[in-house]
């Protein structure tokens, strides 16, 4: 008698319209039952995408071929949506298990040389069905940013505003604090006197990486970003788009090799230069070994020369 292995798949949208992991059991059940086959096993992967073969009942069924006759299953696309992914199931598992394969719906059998045919024009259209959706889903995340929507990806809310019914609506305070960064770093050119400014103002500092991102983000003078483009977003601006491109010309004189790599050390924050006010801070770098001794052996120098200079102060 033949074992029949049935194969039932179902993405989150088609349980919702009712083409349920139910409905393809039962007709499957049926049609081994008017074939006179035995069941040997129903495999469920519920929930997974057709466009990948990394579903954890299709990689069972694949282990259990050698007790197997026959894959069942209620649709082509059940098994994937990938037309090298279906052929590779069907060439390179299950003919070469000696396995043949049926699709109910299409009335497709690989044990006549029509269903091998068919099997082939058929998954170019499962491809293509995939491929569309996908194409119609990036459209309309295109769409929504050049109606100024934002949302097209997580769920947090940007620094100075709130989520309302899907769209960005200014939160005062943190607005507030946002302002106050942009027009800081512009009179300092440091995000670090930024932070300590913005304590001794009152304000939550943030990290450092934050007011960066911050004030790289065109989102600030109404601009939503989408696939490396700029629309014009519904949402009310915090800072002026001339502003914003003046502290973008400061990032860019800061993006040298040391960016992000500052190190603490004991004469951080004692010294300040006498032309800017920036405090003192040391770097890691990637000098020699040698050179790297010497200034340790200097910089330990004048810290000694500093502490003493404290104590008899």
């Amino acid at each position: 008698m033949v074992k029949a292995a049935l194969y039932v798949r179902v993405s989150t949208q088609e349980q919702v319209e009712n083409y349920s992991i139910g409905v393809q059991t039962e007709r499957l059940e049926a049609y081994c039952k008017s074939k006179g086959w035995d069941i040997f096993n129903i495999y469920v992967d519920g929930g997974y995408s057709g466009a990948s073969l990394d579903r954890p009942d299709l990689q069972r069924l694949l282990k259990d071929l050698k007790h197997i006759d026959s894959v069942v299953v209620y649709k082509l696309d059940r098994l994937s949506r990938s037309q090298k992914d279906t052929l590779e199931l069907i060439e390179e598992h299950f003919l070469k298990n000696n396995v043949d394969f049926v699709s109910i719906t299409e009335t497709l059998d690989t044990s006549t040389p029509f269903g091998k045919a068919m099997i082939g024009i058929l998954s170019v259209f499962a491809q293509l069905e995939r491929e569309t959706i996908a194409e119609r889903m990036r459209m309309g995340h295109i769409k929504r940013a050049e109606r100024g929507l934002r949302g097209m990806g997580g769920n947090y809310d940007p620094a100075g505003y709130k989520r309302v019914d899907g769209g960005l609506v200014v939160n005062k305070e943190e607005a507030q604090h946002v302002r106050r960064a942009f027009d800081l770093y512009e009179q300092t050119h440091s995000i670090t006197q930024v932070q300590s400014i913005l304590k001794e103002e009152g304000f939550p500092v943030w990290r450092f990486q934050r007011y960066r991102d911050i004030l790289a983000n065109p989102l600030y003078t109404g601009r939503v970003s989408f696939a490396g483009d700029l629309y014009k977003g519904q949402h009310d601006t915090i800072v002026t788009q001339e502003q914003f491109d003046r502290i973008q010309s400061l990032l860019a004189r800061h993006k040298g090799k040391n960016t992000h790599k500052a190190k603490n050390s004991l004469l951080t924050g004692l010294l300040r230069c006498q032309q800017c006010g920036e405090s003192f801070v040391s770097y890691s770098t990637g000098i020699s070994k040698k050179t790297k001794s010497i200034i340790i052996t200097i910089s330990a120098e004048l810290e000694d020369s500093l502490l003493n200079m404290m104590r008899n102060a």
